[in-house]
């Protein structure tokens, strides 16, 4: 994968707020997932490419940790990491930081496996994701 990858800012719009006056938790994760497909299209294996050919990742745990709580409007980045690949398994580090104080709001470890979407049971990750998620690092068996 290229090292370039940017990550992705945004705002926290009003309609995410809760009742308690704060981001609800579950759209930290929506972030996370926002982040994910933009690195999976710089890094040139976009989702919907994967889906058109009957493929697409699926998470299968999401270690989250909410450090500190998001207003409204605040601006976030949410950055993606690679940590591991195999021949069907994947994983990656996530981070949320508000950027008006650089805190990080949360952070994230998830692990995925590649979905073959006719049969609906994971498959061999394609060679060009497995090659952006080891880093040149060798895959693990």
């Amino acid at each position: 994968m290229p090292t370039d990858f940017p990550g992705i800012t945004l705002r926290v719009p009003s309609s995410h707020i809760d009742m308690f006056g704060h981001c609800n938790h579950t759209h930290y994760l929506e972030y996370m997932e926002w982040a994910r497909f933009a690195w999976a299209a710089h890094s040139g294996t976009p989702i919907p490419v994967m889906v058109k050919n009957g493929t697409g990742p699926a998470i299968l745990r999401a270690d989250v940790r909410y450090r500190k709580e998001c207003l409204y409007d605040d601006e976030l980045h949410v950055s993606v990491e690679p940590l591991s690949a195999r021949r069907d398994i994947g994983r990656l580090r996530q981070v949320i930081t508000r950027l008006k104080d650089q805190e990080i709001v949360c952070e994230g470890e998830l692990t995925f496996v590649m979905l073959d979407l006719v049969e609906r049971k994971a498959t061999r990750l394609p060679a060009s994701f497995l090659a952006q998620l080891s880093e040149g690092r060798p895959a693990e068996d």
